[in-house]
């Protein structure tokens, strides 16, 4: 655990003070100013060459700018206390910003030109991207008007996720004496010693209670922002902005809820009342939901042990993906040691197409940080191939973003079941593998319950935080069931989950991916003809075609209306297998 690794960002530059950093940055700023005099109220006169030509000068434009945002956040993610890389931060997005309203009049522009125009374009890989930005021209505003939301989101949106950051990394949890950071806190959410869990839970609910003022401020100011925007734009809901970048219809998300709710009973109620009964409660504590069970062995994994874990079953697979994700190790793409002012949970930033993805985790030697690492890895797989589309087309929409993540979460769960050593082993790894899956789609569909109530009850009139604590409790205990205890010292737990703040209704893709995954795997495990060449081409495409194209060549179809149940069949068939081995 000391030999944990950090990553290395030279790929980009030799460090955050580097003056090059500004040099890059007034190149750009020139340089976009020229494309806007060059290309501005003239897209309609160029002929196809010279647009086409327009088109590859703006993603070139916009991978520059995304390179020094890139590297200004992995900068500033794992030493937020810092305040000189604060400072560096900030100043940087607020100079791109500026930057990026040279640009705003280009995709208004090429909204404006007819089809003929742009029919041209259809023999183009750049078909795609004009197709999805088509979507956007009846909720696109005047240039004016579009600078200035850019302009303002420094100080509406972006200013509230970095005040919640800034909140959230310096919190302190007062725990037997000693003061915890949040990651610190909830690695404790699963020891072994039941009286640690329950203190741990307490002092970080209490925690969050004495600072739920600015939560609940934070929150609220989210949710009215995105209501003024969409207001402004028209759309019919507020979560509709974010179906429309996902590419995904509404119907179908509401069509996943729906199945996923009709599912609480038969299997996240089934589960938690088998775990209660295994901790000889009736109920169990809310601090107990992720618990190891009792007399369970404590075990612990090192990264290499883990390193090795899960390049096996991606290697077992297909050596072409696990070959990308060995790099991850051997380049130091990966960071996962725990320290103060870093941030919580785990993501894999995909940069831009001329560098490459960069992981961070807080690797703590358990089971989940186990399959946390292959689902990251999986996450840096798919963007790793993904960028040979470019940027404008890198980017994969979240109805297909969870694919490759989950895909890697299976991989390495099926290959620790076949090698698992005796029965106890195996009940350990059904145990941790069906929790996991009741997070991601069942504990995610209720937070997307709860802020469509959250956002719908903002629009009449602010929250206090009673409010949202209601909403919150009603949600988790719909979900949970009777066979979990949520206390008063749960009710702003709410406010820890970054997701509602930094990508309001982003969480249904998690079960999105999940469900659609174990649909997909399905299909892997009948063998299906040509499936691993299928699936590379699927992570390969980026955002280049419609995900109902791409699954249709695996003869998946989301707008079935058994699709989303085949994912739930199959927690089902692992709490069979569960419950007839222990």
């Amino acid at each position: 655990m000391s030999n944990l690794p950090v990553w290395n960002l030279a790929d980009f530059y030799p460090n955050y003070k580097s003056k090059i950093i500004k040099d890059d940055l007034n190149k750009i700023k020139q340089d976009t100013i020229s494309f806007q005099k060059k290309y501005r109220k003239k897209l309609k006169k160029i002929n196809k060459t010279q647009l086409i030509q327009s088109i590859k000068e703006y993603e070139k434009l916009e991978e520059r700018i995304f390179f020094i945002k890139s590297f200004s956040f992995l900068t500033h993610c794992t030493d937020q206390l810092n305040k000189d890389k604060n400072k560096f931060y900030q100043s940087t997005e607020e100079i791109l910003t500026s930057i990026e309203k040279n640009l705003v009049f280009y995709g208004i522009e090429i909204n404006r030109l007819s089809k003929d125009k742009t029919s041209p374009l259809n023999v183009t890989k750049y078909k795609s991207w004009i197709k999805n930005l088509n979507k956007f021209k009846k909720f696109q505003q005047t240039e004016i008007i579009e600078k200035l939301l850019i302009e303002k989101s420094i100080t509406s949106s972006s200013a509230w996720i970095k005040f919640f950051d800034q909140t959230i990394t310096r919190l302190k949890f007062n725990f037997r004496n000693r003061e915890l950071t949040e990651t610190e806190i909830i690695n404790l959410f699963s020891s072994h010693d039941k009286s640690i869990r329950k203190d741990a839970a307490l002092s970080f609910g209490k925690t969050l209670k004495d600072n739920i003022f600015n939560f609940t401020s934070i929150m609220n100011n989210i949710s009215k922002d995105l209501d003024i925007d969409k207001t402004l734009r028209g759309f019919k809901f507020s979560e509709s902005s974010r179906h429309l970048s996902n590419q995904i219809d509404k119907e179908d998300v509401d069509s996943l809820v729906k199945t996923v709710k009709s599912n609480y009973a038969s299997i996240s109620h089934r589960y938690y009342k088998y775990k209660a009964k295994y901790f000889r409660q009736k109920k169990l504590n809310f601090w107990d939901r992720n618990a190891p069970y009792p007399k369970s062995k404590n075990v612990n994994i090192s990264w290499k042990e883990a390193e090795r874990i899960v390049l096996k079953s991606y290697y077992d697979f297909d050596e072409r993906l696990a070959d990308i994700a060995n790099v991850f190790f051997k380049k130091s793409w990966i960071h996962a040691k725990p320290q103060k002012g870093k941030s919580s949970g785990a993501f894999s930033h995909p940069t831009v197409p001329s560098c490459h993805p960069y992981i961070l985790m807080n690797f703590h030697g358990k089971i989940r940080d186990v399959m946390t690492l292959a689902h990251e890895l999986g996450h840096g797989i798919h963007q790793f191939l993904a960028n040979e589309q470019g940027l404008l087309l890198a980017d994969t929409p979240l109805t297909l973003a969870e694919t490759a993540s989950v895909f890697g979460e299976m991989l390495t769960f099926k290959s620790l079941v076949k090698n698992a050593k005796n029965k106890d082993e195996k009940i350990y790894l059904l145990r941790c593998k069906i929790e996991d899956m009741l997070n991601t789609v069942f504990r995610q569909i209720s937070f997307f319950i709860f802020e469509r109530n959250v956002h719908s009850m903002r629009i009449r009139s602010e929250l206090s935080d009673e409010d949202i604590a209601k909403i919150w409790m009603n949600t988790q205990e719909a979900s949970l069931g009777k066979s979990v205890n949520l206390t008063n010292d749960y009710k702003y737990f709410w406010a820890y989950i970054p997701h509602f703040i930094h990508s309001p209704f982003y969480v249904y893709a998690y079960a999105f991916g999940d469900c659609l995954v174990n649909s997909l795997y399905s299909k892997f495990e009948e063998s299906s003809k040509d499936f691993n060449e299928k699936y590379f081409n699927l992570l390969k495409s980026g955002g280049s075609q419609d995900y109902k194209v791409l699954l249709k060549q695996f003869n998946l179809n989301p707008k079935d209306k058994n699709f989303w149940q085949m994912g739930m069949n199959l927690i089902k068939n692992l709490m069979d297998d569960l419950e007839k081995i222990s």
